[in-house]
């Protein structure tokens, strides 16, 4: 003992230290009063030993038992639940990597709608940065087109750990950016697509756009998101044979361990979606349409071209518009589709309903006359109802020509309440179009579930219930497309990117709502309507047209109806004999409340008159040729 003693004390004789060691060998083996003397006894001196043999042995068993408990655990591991944790390693080791290119949309020519493209941005990390900034920074100015003192600024932050140099640079500057980045740590580019729309703000609300992550949130982008990225669902872009989701090895930290696989097992690009509209009667209907609203001052706008016979939409227009390469900046009112998303009460455009439903329940012909009492009708309780124009007798023909309230009201009394109610369900009120675009509103019918004296006489001209103009539109095809409701569409085709044709839309009948004769009746009433009526505003010469005009009082809550608001619809078709086209223009609050006649007769007469002359010139309904990836 006392050499052990000597070892630790007696080669120091500094009065700090002996103290030190004292209190340690003290604290080991717990004896915290021992005198120097006492570490001279032998007795104490085979404590000590039998002590450290205890302890010694103790920490042998406790090491033994620990080194069981992993054999133990490794045997778990590597024999009882190998597979259920190789596959929840899995997970973690894999990242999912962007998709395939979406696929294009385009319209019905195939012209370019929308694309991806793929872009470089350049980041870095500064506090590995291990070159000349002030050379890196004059070779990268003019290829980032950054100036120099902003990019030596940021590699000169060597407390950052990332920091974007430049981003959505053009593809063809990747060899340029490679030839300076890759030598050097903490550089890096990154290769990315985003979607382009060639065309800006045309055909907005039907395209839709993409979000930060590529995918669709509106439009077509968002109805046909699965087929743009390749499968006919999200379920099955996996294991589709046309586009397949990859995946590339990390390690704990989501690095790439190869990043080399992404681009040799890089897919093709997913499917083309194929639209029915035409790019000449797309921008005549933006253009007038905007021409129009703008000259009325109006809040906002809508106008639809239909091909009569099919239900393909030609044209679908809104105002205003928005730029769709600059959608985080542009309004949110602008973004909506008022086609398929504006409610309204559509006013005398309506009449059409009740005056067919008459024709067809034979309760009336054309020469049936109603008194329109003077153009001031009161009503049992109160409520007058009340004519743009006094009138006498009128034949129904002559009361759709002048638009008389008080004349269709009393024709639509000639009806019951149920029949009157079905043939408005049958027109396609108070459920949706179906057309295959998102956020399509269903309209209400209040009017009929709320049955009185006063919605009696008021629904007739079309107040009490509200429609969307894609709706208002469909229900005056039914006369075009011979008594029968079509289902509109705007989708023609979806093609894989060898050009086979995946799926394709034919054109939907729904149901029968009039008979030939009652079409063929009302056409010849609603030509009338044009040629003079209300509706001369929007005559095309050359050509009979069948049209409707509408003029609507907007309500406010709490205040009713109110003055100089209104709500303009001009419904029509051209020619009256043939019909080609079916035609929906709707401008909503023109200036000082100016009626339908004089605001979208004549915004309807420039898209009519110009799609027909483009029409005579080429071949539009023609199949496409098959053709494959651009």
């Amino acid at each position: 003992m006392n050499k052990l003693r000597n070892r630790f004390v007696g080669k120091h004789h500094n009065h700090e230290i002996k103290p030190l060691i004292r209190r340690l060998f003290n604290k080991l083996f717990r004896r915290r009063d021992l005198s120097t003397r006492e570490w001279d006894s032998d007795e104490y001196g085979e404590k000590i030993v039998r002590i450290s043999r205890t302890r010694t042995a103790i920490l042998f068993i406790a090491l033994q038992f620990g080194f069981g408990l992993m054999i133990g655990r490794l045997i778990l591991v590597q024999l009882l639940h190998n597979d259920e944790l190789t596959s929840r390693s899995e997970k973690h080791r894999q990242i999912q990597t962007p998709r395939a290119a979406r696929g294009k949309i385009l319209d019905r020519h195939h012209n370019l709608l929308a694309l991806n493209l793929d872009l470089i941005s350049v980041w870095a990390d500064p506090r590995f940065f291990n070159a000349d900034a002030r050379e890196i920074s004059a070779q990268l100015a003019p290829v980032l087109e950054t100036p120099k003192s902003e990019i030596l600024a940021s590699l000169q932050k060597k407390k950052r750990e990332f920091i974007w140099l430049a981003r959505d640079l053009p593809f063809d500057r990747l060899a340029k950016i490679q030839s300076i980045v890759q030598p050097i740590r903490g550089l890096k580019y990154q290769i990315h697509e985003r979607r382009f729309y060639p065309k800006d703000d045309y055909a907005c609300h039907i395209i839709g756009h993409t979000d930060f992550s590529n995918e669709g949130v509106d439009g077509i982008e968002y109805l046909h998101d699965s087929h743009l990225l390749g499968a006919a669902n999200k379920s099955e872009i996996a294991s589709s044979e046309s586009s397949v989701e990859l995946s590339i090895a990390t390690d704990g930290k989501k690095r790439p361990i190869s990043p080399r696989a992404v681009y040799e097992t890089m897919s093709a690009s997913g499917n083309d979606i194929i639209l029915t509209i035409d790019d000449n009667i797309q921008y005549i209907a933006e253009r007038e349409l905007m021409t129009g609203c703008k000259n009325w001052k109006a809040k906002g706008g809508a106008a639809i071209v239909m091909h009569s016979t099919t239900g393909e939409i030609l044209a679908m227009a809104n105002y205003p518009k928005y730029n769709l390469n600059a959608y985080s900046t542009s309004q949110e009112a602008a973004k909506r589709n008022l086609t398929i998303w504006m409610q309204y009460e559509p006013g005398s455009v309506f009449k059409i309903v009740p005056a067919a439903a008459a024709l067809e329940e034979k309760v009336a012909t054309p020469e049936s006359k109603e008194f329109c009492e003077n153009g001031s009708y009161r009503l049992s309780r109160g409520h007058t109802i009340h004519d743009v124009k006094p009138n006498g007798w009128l034949k129904l023909s002559e009361i759709l020509r002048k638009s008389s309230n008080i004349g269709i009201l009393k024709i639509a009394n000639r009806l019951t309440k149920k029949q009157f109610e079905t043939y408005t369900l049958q027109f396609g009120f108070g459920e949706k179009t179906g057309i295959d675009l998102p956020h399509e509103q269903v309209g209400s019918l209040r009017g009929f579930h709320h049955w009185d004296a006063f919605s009696s006489a008021s629904v007739p001209f079309g107040q009490g219930i509200s429609a969307t103009p894609v709706q208002v539109l469909n229900a005056m095809n039914v006369i075009a497309a011979d008594g029968e409701l079509l289902q509109p569409y705007i989708t023609k085709e979806i093609r894989a990117r060898d050009g086979k044709v995946i799926a394709q839309r034919k054109p939907k009948r729904l149901r029968r709502v009039l008979s030939s004769k009652t079409a063929a009746q009302m056409t010849e009433m609603l030509v009338g309507v044009t040629e003079g009526g209300s509706g001369r505003n929007a005559r095309v010469e050359g050509y009979h047209v069948a049209g409707k005009t509408g003029t609507a009082q907007k309500a406010e809550k709490g205040k009713g109806y109110v003055d100089n608001k209104v709500v303009t619809t001009f419904v029509g078709f051209l020619p009256a004999d043939d019909p080609q086209v079916s035609i929906v223009v709707v401008v909503d609050e023109p200036a000082g409340g100016a009626l339908s006649s004089r605001v979208v007769a004549p915004i309807f007469k420039k898209i009519a008159s110009e799609t027909v002359a483009y029409l005579n010139q080429t071949d539009v309904f023609a199949p496409p040729p098959l053709a494959g990836r651009r």
